[in-house]
Formats: structure tokens, sequence, C-alpha cells
């Protein structure tokens, strides 16, 4: 260690205390629902070199350790006190950025007449342009298409602040004087990120600070590799898939493989996403500048470090035992310029896969998977006074969490999305002409185990006025369910339906954009989280008592768990009767129906013939070849498996 111990146990205090009151005061001032409701925002404190030192455990996104800093660090110099950067701008940020509506700012933050540090912040924007209201679609094919692209710059250049950018920024923008507001509370974040390192360094002394940063880098590594030391040396590897788009029974849009291995070996761990698919032509690339250690690739893996050791320092030492392999022109490195808009339903889906590698390194710990997506509707609409156009932010829609080792799963919260927070029915009613039908837990969407997944949510909403545009991105698990883990069902998929009962019922798959006459209801029925350990082992008394609490009903009871029910209590003779011939046990996972139909159909080794043939490509041709290639397959093998000898003939013939 370089200082003190007791010192630096206060000065980590003292730094997290920082960071909280930085997004504490963002929250306060900023003016959209997307920030002070929903808290989709985040601040740190970044060494010169561009590791974060202090991030959030309380509040805001909690989704900033490992962010690449250093890149946008060293657009903008030399710095000068009051400069602060703005960028938005995923390549020119080297993956700091991952979509468009996340405006960061930073600003240097000075000890002794030194840059000692960087304070960042970013705020996800209710919108930034585009052609469509809140700037994210899955459809976008073209950068272009998602709004306003801000490289880095100075927004501040000693303290003035460059107006004419601000006014670009604003005037292309739906919602300017929330997205000013917003950015004025960064600022003010920013502020009071300097004030409190002033008083820190008149405390301790400049060097005192810098020997704990280092010191608390260097502990939060040390502790990981010592977690990393209690898995099962070893290669383990999981596939999953984020859901492509079905029309007529067609698939149209392929779904997009993930593919992890990790290895465990001495401390360290290593990412390999070889024989991930290609960067594909839909808005859900992830942009990580190649980083092995980015904030959307190691997420799970920082929570699985924190929930085994709550007290190890929470910075981005957490994260330098991590390797990766990413390889380029793929959906977790794509090339420059690739639409990233939804680009968290790789985020996602890759946390799940770094679930199922752990549950195979630690059975014993394993977590089955939640929900898998966060679907957050944005609603505009013509403003019945001023006629202009109107957005705002519907609901985070998350889903059940996973079961757990030794807790159920958590209700209508995901491990995905469970830092965001629920937007009030009432707010959403005041900013919009809708009306709030149904928000509540959704029955029997949990997998049935030891240990059930949580449940998922229904929302139902009723368009009060024509042209209620909703624009509905990240449904997720509406094919391939939520797993089970070590014997564990799988949670019930997601569903969105327009004007449900009616004879206008229509499925709506993954939404997109929707428009809503008056009277027109929108119902979304989100994942439920997959289940741990056998059914059978859950005890009678815990079955009813999930059965009074609406989260199951007596046919799910009976048919899941084998325990009858009548009237809410338990028939214990004829549950002693049902449980005396049980169910098959699952695996170590249970996929779900849907995703072993898709296995059989497309065996892994021909998914990955065709993957390994696309990456021979340019990478500018490897999006539409992969897709091309994928689709003609799926057309000349009909109702049949692809083959090896199917998918040669198909990329020659396509050259």
């Amino acid at each position: 260690m370089r200082g003190s111990p007791v010192t630096r146990e206060i000065l980590s205090h003292r730094l997290t205390a920082v960071v909280e009151e930085m997004a504490e005061t963002i929250r306060r001032t900023s003016f959209s629902v997307f920030v002070k409701q929903t808290a989709d925002f985040g601040t740190c404190l970044v060494t010169p070199g561009g590791e974060v030192f202090a991030a959030p455990r309380a509040i805001s996104g909690n989704l900033m350790i490992g962010i690449p800093a250093r890149r946008a660090i060293e657009s903008l110099g030399p710095y000068r006190p009051g400069d602060v950067g703005i960028s938005n701008d995923p390549d020119a940020t080297g993956g700091l950025v991952t979509h468009l509506p996340d405006i960061w700012l930073w600003a240097p933050i000075y000890a002794g007449g030194r840059i000692i540090a960087f304070a960042f912040s970013f705020v996800h924007s209710s919108d930034i342009g585009g052609d469509v209201p809140g700037s994210i679609s899955w459809a976008h094919t073209d950068r272009c298409q998602e709004g306003l692209l801000i490289p880095p710059a100075k927004l501040r250049a000693a303290g003035r602040t460059n107006e004419a950018l601000l006014r670009t920024i604003l005037s292309n923008t739906r919602v300017p004087e929330q997205n000013r507001g917003d950015i004025e509370a960064q600022l003010t974040g920013l502020a009071t990120a300097q004030r409190r390192i002033d008083e820190i360094v008149t405390g301790y002394g400049a060097e005192a600070l810098g020997d704990a940063i280092e010191d608390l880098l260097d502990e939060a590594a040390g502790r990981a590799a010592r977690l990393v030391d209690r898995l099962r040396d070893g290669r383990y590897r999981f596939v999953d898939y984020v859901e492509g788009l079905e029309e007529d029974g067609v698939t149209t849009v392929p779904p997009t493989r993930l593919s992890l291995e990790l290895t465990v070996s001495g401390g360290s761990t290593h990412l390999s996403f070889a024989g991930t698919s290609p960067q594909v032509a839909e808005a859900i690339n992830l942009p990580t500048g190649g980083e092995p250690g980015h904030y959307m690739l190691v997420f799970a893996l920082v929570n699985y470090f924190c929930s085994l050791d709550p007290g190890i320092p929470y910075n981005s030492g957490l994260v330098r035992g991590i390797t990766a392999e990413l390889p380029p022109g793929s959906i977790v490195n794509p090339g420059p310029g690739a639409t990233c808009g939804v680009r968290a339903a790789v985020f996602f889906r890759i946390m799940d896969c770094v679930l199922g590698c752990l549950a195979q390194a630690a059975p014993e710990s394993a977590l089955a998977t939640s929900s898998g997506a966060v679907a957050i509707a944005t609603v505009a609409h013509a403003d019945p006074v001023t006629g202009q156009r109107q957005v705002s932010v519907g609901q985070p829609l998350t889903g059940g969490s996973g079961g757990r080792p030794d807790r159920d799963g958590l209700n209508g919260t995901s491990f995905t999305g469970g830092w965001l927070r629920n937007v009030p029915n009432e707010l959403l009613e005041r900013d919009a002409p809708v009306l709030v039908e149904e928000y509540r837990y959704r029955p029997d969407s949990g997998g049935a185990g030891r240990r059930p997944g949580g449940a998922g949510i229904v929302l139902r909403l009723r368009a009060l006025a024509d042209g209620v545009t909703l624009a509905v991105r990240g449904m997720e698990r509406l094919l391939f369910q939520p797993w089970g883990v070590n014997g564990g069902r799988p949670g019930a998929p997601g569903r969105a339906v327009l004007n449900p009962g009616t004879p206008g019922e229509r499925e709506l798959g993954r939404i997109n954009v929707v428009t809503l006459a008056a009277g027109d209801v929108l119902l979304i029925e989100t994942a439920g989280g997959g289940g741990l350990g056998d059914p059978a082992d859950r005890a009678p008394d815990e079955v009813a008592a999930d059965a009074a609490r609406g989260l199951i009903g007596p046919e799910q009871a009976s048919r899941a768990y084998g325990v009858v029910l009548r009237d809410g209590a338990v028939d214990a003779a004829a549950t002693e009767r049902g449980r005396a011939s049980p169910p098959e046990p699952a695996g170590p996972f249970d996929l779900g129906a849907a995703r072993r139909a898709y296995d059989e159909r497309w065996p892994q080794a021909v998914q990955e013939q065709l993957i390994a043939a696309v990456e021979r490509l340019p990478r500018a041709r490897r999006a539409g070849s992969y897709r091309a290639a994928y689709l003609a397959a799926q057309a000349r093998a009909g109702a049949g498996p692809v083959t090896a000898e199917l998918i040669r003939d198909v990329i020659e013939e396509q050259g």
C-alpha cells in the first residue's frame, strides 16, 4: 500500500459520497422523466489514465465500472480549469458512448494546480432527434436515422459555454427544454465534484488522495482475483440469442447469436466471443471499441464480485484481471457507423451468457436467468394547445429475476435492468393522453422451481386521443424463454397485443413503433424469470403462499408443482398422489421448447460454420451477407434441419 489503511478507508467513503452527491444533484435538478424518475443516468470519478476509481452504489445507473474513458479524455487535451467535454459519438469515444441518446460530459478535476482526476456523467436523453420519437428503433439501418451525432467537443472552455454548439444540439431534438435542463443538471454535478475534491485535498492533501486512489484500485483487483480463485478452473461455454423477427411464420430477421466461452485460470478470467454473429443491419450492435473490460461486457461479473464480497471497493480494479477476444466486425465489436440504438438487447444477453458460464463454474451458487429485457416505451403526441410534438417516457418494463440459491426470484425486477425505477402512472397520465388501466405482476409467468423465478409485469394502456405514437424498444424473450437452471423450469415468454379481446386483436411481436387511435388498447406482458432447482422440492405450503399472493393459479400449482389447492389450502392427500409420479427432472439448463426446436433445426456447429464463412468477407459486407445466407439456408431447408452441406452450397451460390 502507498498510504495509511485508515486514511484509505476514510477516503474510500468520502469519494463514494462525492459521486453519489453528483448523482443526487443530477436527479434533483434534471428536467426529463427519464432522468429524474427512471434514474437512467450515471456519474463517476476517473483517473487521468481512464480508470474509474469511484462510482455510486445507491443511486443512478450503477453501470460505470469499466467505462473506457481514455479516448474521450485524450480527444480534447490540453485542458484548463473550467473546461467541460461533451459527446454522444460511439466511434470517436472508443466505446465510452454505446448509443446516441447517452450524452456524456466530463471535466478535469484539479488539486495543487494539476489534474488529479476527471469527473464523468451521462444522461439518457428522451430524444436526440432521428426519425422516431425517442430516437431509438431496432429497424434503423443507417446511423443518420438515429439522431444528432456530437463528436467530442468542449461545451465549456475555461468556464465559457459554447452557445453555438448548445443551440445546435437543442435545435435537433423534439424536447429541447428537457435536454437543456438535463445538460445543466450534469454541469452542476461536475461542479459538485470539483468542490468536494477541493475539500478532501484541504483536509488530507493531494498526495494522500492520489495514494488512496491507487490503493483502492489495487485492492479491488486483488479481491476480485481471490473471488475468481473460488471458481473451478476450466473453460465454460454458453450460447444465447437476441431474437429476430417472424412475419406469418417466416423469419425475416434472423436471431443474433451470442456465444461466450469463459476461461477461468489462476485468478483471471478470459471472455471469448468467437462464434458470435457478425454485426447486423439492425440497430442492436454494441460498440465496445474492442475494450476487454468494457462495462457492457463485464457487468454480470462485477455484480458477481459485489454479491460475494459486498465490501469490495467499487471501481475498475474489479475488471483489471479480465481479458477478452472480441472479433472485429462482430456484434460485440462492430465497425464504424454501426447502428446501435437498441444495443442494450445484446448487453442483456451477454449478462445471461455470463450467468450460464458461472452456473457451470460454480453450480452451488448458480442463478437462473432473469427476463432478459427492458422494454422502454416512448410516448409521443401532439400538444392540444400548441400543436407541438411532445415526447415522454412510459415505463421501463423489465420482468422477473431468476431463482437464487437461497431465495426466490424478485417479482417485476430483473438482474438485467433492476437499477431502473418505475415511473408513477400519474405522471405518465399527466404528460400524455393515455390511461393506465392495468399495471401489476403477471400471474403464472415465473419459471417453476425449488426457488421459482420472479413474475413478469402486465401493463395495459388506453389511448385517449388519436395519433398517440409509442416507440417501444427492447422487447425480448418473446420466443426463447428465460432459462431455468439445476432442474428449474423456464419463465413464460413475453408478448405484446393491440386491442386484446376484440375482433381487431393483433399480436405485435417486439412492436418497434405503433400509432394508436383514441380508444385503442396496448397490452404488454413481460417475461418471468427462470426457476432454480426441482419444482418437486418446493414445500406445498410455499406453493400455497405463492397462490395466495396471486403469483400462480391453482392449475399452475398442480401442473408445475404437483400441489393440489382447494379454496386456497393444500389438499395433502391429493398432493401426495400428484407428487407420487413427478415429471422427469430437467438437466442443468432448461432452455424451453422453442429454443430446443431451434437448436435442432440450426445445430450449433452449422451456425459457427456460417459465421466463419461470413467473417472472411470484408467488414462492410458482413451484416447483409450474414442475413442473406441465413435466410437462403432457411428457405432451402424448409422445415428440416440446416446442414453443413447446405450452408456450403448457399455460400458458394452467393459468392
